[in-house]
């Protein structure tokens, strides 16, 4: 995929994080948003090692401060609405061409439910937790 490509792809990430949450952290936007895997393109799957299914969910979160992309250490679990039990989130860095910071995680769903996501992220050497949930369904 051309760099034009992946420019629409950064920015169709950012407008989607910015529709489904984004929240002040002290400073730092902090955006995020959880899909279904498939809506991902091959070709960019391939490139930054995710998986492409439609059993999987991507959560993608992305920090910013004076509209600059920057690093963060990121972790987290999730759940299933009504389920007590959390499971963890492994996050995968992805830097695009353009300098652009995203972090994925990718976890098993079952289609058309809501999740809980408790995240946590390192800023400037303190550890801030968000909490929201989100419905993930299919693509038709």
């Amino acid at each position: 995929m051309g760099r034009i490509g992946l420019l629409l792809l950064s920015m169709c990430f950012t407008v989607q994080a910015l529709a489904a949450g984004a929240v002040d952290v002290s400073g730092t936007a902090v955006n995020y948003n959880a899909f279904m895997s498939n809506f991902l393109s091959p070709a960019i799957t391939e490139k930054y090692g995710l998986q492409r299914s439609p059993h999987l969910g991507a959560l993608n979160i992305n920090l910013s401060r004076a509209d600059q992309k920057i690093a963060s250490t990121v972790s987290g679990t999730y759940r299933e609405v009504g389920d007590k039990k959390a499971k963890p989130l492994t996050f995968k860095q992805v830097i695009n061409d353009n300098g652009a910071i995203d972090y994925f995680a990718q976890f098993p769903v079952k289609p058309s439910q809501v999740y809980v996501f408790d995240i946590q992220l390192k800023i400037n050497g303190e550890t801030k937790d968000i909490e929201f949930s989100q419905e993930i369904a299919p693509i038709q």
